[in-house]
């Protein structure tokens, strides 16, 4: 789950160059982000909430690739990237296995720190999941030299 959360998060701050509706680069700083996410699992089988953290870095030039930069299974489509200077709207739809998943969401971007909410609605052979995942992220300093 971790990297999934990492994911998310990191594509609510690269989806820039996805749509031409943008016109102007979202209100982030490049560096070092801490995130942190909480997700519920909700439906036939409910699962406590779980809450993870990590850190990456993130710089100028993942920034600028935009969606390239994510590894985005070829089994999802990006339905809709809005995004602007202090927040963006996304949807994904994937089919991973014959399990249909339709996630959408939101952050705002406030320059050292980002927040918003992304659910997902997974159609299994138990029936309907309901995942709600909210984050906070907040950059923490420089990018470690490598």
């Amino acid at each position: 789950m971790p990297r999934l959360t990492f994911l998310f998060s990191l594509l609510l701050s690269s989806l820039m160059a996805v749509t031409p509706v943008l016109a102007e680069t979202p209100n982030l700083k490049p560096g070092l982000w801490s995130y942190t996410t909480t997700t519920t699992l909700d439906g036939p089988m409910k699962l406590t909430p779980k809450t993870a953290n990590n850190k990456e870095c993130l710089t100028q030039q993942q920034i600028n690739k935009g969606i390239d930069m994510l590894d985005i299974p070829e089994q999802c489509a990006v339905l809709k990237a809005d995004v602007f200077r202090d927040s963006s709207d996304f949807a994904l739809s994937c089919n991973m296995q014959g399990i249909k998943t339709l996630f959408k969401g939101n952050a705002a971007f406030h320059g050292e720190h980002m927040n918003g909410e992304m659910d997902g609605e997974m159609n299994t052979p138990l029936g309907l999941m309901v995942m709600k995942m909210n984050f906070v992220s907040k950059r923490v300093g420089e990018c470690p030299a490598s």
